[in-house]
This record gives structure tokens, C-alpha cells and sequence, in this order.
């Protein structure tokens, strides 16, 4: 009976003594420095591609006065300008998504599971971000192609090309800050966890 008790206290002794040690030793919430990296990483190329959005909605609403002015010169010069911008903020949109890419393989690894399905939300919010992004980007450049050709040839009617891509322009704003307000949101439920 002795004998009994010491064995199944020294078991217990053992199984409580690991337990400890397990939860002293081994971290309950974890998150990969590849994930956090790639995080930063992100943050600054959104930031860039905000900052060059907001310029380029600053230059179409100078491009319209230009018009409103028949100041074809400083239109035309601006639009190429917007050229660049477009395919800079198109590299950075790539750029975004490879470190989205890196984030999501290192989802797994986050601990808890809470932590692993916020930021799996954000992640696919992201994605679905830059698609709208590329989207955007591309009726942007298209919006200043026709006022390209409009501004070259002066007498070529446009025919409600502009309002349309206006419209659509503005559609993948409204897209954008949706799926932005999404990943900010479960982002920010995330690092509550930590």
C-alpha cells in the first residue's frame, strides 16, 4: 500500500512537475518572425500605394481644371506622370502580394488557434485587396488613356468613357476600403491576443 502511494505520487509528482515545466517553457501564443516581418513589410508597401492613389486622385481633379482651362500642356504632362505612377504602384501591388504570401505560409505556426484564424481573416481580406488594387489600378491607367487621346485630339468625342471609368474607378475604392476595413479589423483583434 506503501508502495502504492509513493508510486502514484511520484508519478503525479512527475506529471505535474512536466505540465509546469511545459507551461513555463513552452510559449501558449506564438507568432513566426516571418509572419511579423513579412507584416511590417506589407504595411509599408500599402502605405506606398495609398500615398500614390491619393496623388494620383489629387492629379486627375488638376487634369480636370486643366481642362476646364483648355490647358492641354500641364494635362498631358501630368497624365504621363500618372503613367509612371500607375506601373509603380502595379510593381508595389506585387510586391504586396508575395509578402501576403509570405504571411499565409507561416499561419500554421501561430499559436493560439484564435490568433491562426484572425489573421488567416486578414490575410484573405488582403488578397482580396490587391485583386480589387490591380482592378482599380487598371481602370485608373485607362481613365488616363481616353483623356490622353482626348487631350491630343481635342475634337475626339469621349462618348461618356470618362464618367464610365470614373464610376468604375470609384466602385474599386469602395471595394478597397471594404476589404481594408476587414484586414484592419482582424488585425487588430489579433494583436489583442498578444
Amino acid at each position: 500500500m506503501k508502495r502504492r502511494l509513493k508510486i502514484l505520487l511520484t508519478g503525479s509528482a512527475i506529471g505535474l512537475g512536466t505540465y509546469v515545466g511545459a507551461y513555463l517553457v513552452i510559449p501558449h501564443s506564438f507568432v513566426p518572425a516571418e509572419f511579423s516581418e513579412a507584416r511590417i513589410q506589407s504595411a509599408t508597401l500599402a502605405e506606398r500605394i495609398v500615398s500614390n492613389s491619393e496623388a494620383s486622385l489629387a492629379n486627375l481633379q488638376a487634369i480636370a481644371q486643366y481642362d476646364k482651362n483648355g490647358e492641354i500642356a500641364p494635362a498631358l504632362a501630368l497624365i504621363a506622370q500618372e503613367f509612371a505612377r500607375t506601373r509603380e504602384t502595379q510593381d508595389a501591388a506585387v510586391k504586396l502580394s508575395s509578402r501576403l504570401e509570405a504571411m499565409a505560409r507561416s499561419i500554421d505556426a501561430i499559436r493560439p488557434a484564435e490568433a491562426r484564424l484572425l489573421a488567416t481573416e486578414a490575410i484573405s481580406a488582403e488578397v482580396a485587396l490587391v485583386s480589387r488594387l490591380i482592378s482599380y489600378n487598371d481602370r485608373l491607367k485607362e481613365l488616363f488613356e481616353v483623356l490622353r487621346e482626348k487631350f491630343e485630339h481635342p475634337g475626339l468625342a469621349t462618348n461618356g468613357r470618362v464618367e464610365a471609368l470614373v464610376g468604375k474607378v470609384n466602385e474599386e475604392a469602395r471595394a478597397i476600403n471594404e476589404f481594408n476595413r476587414r484586414s484592419t479589423q482582424s488585425l487588430a483583434e489579433f494583436d489583442k491576443l498578444f
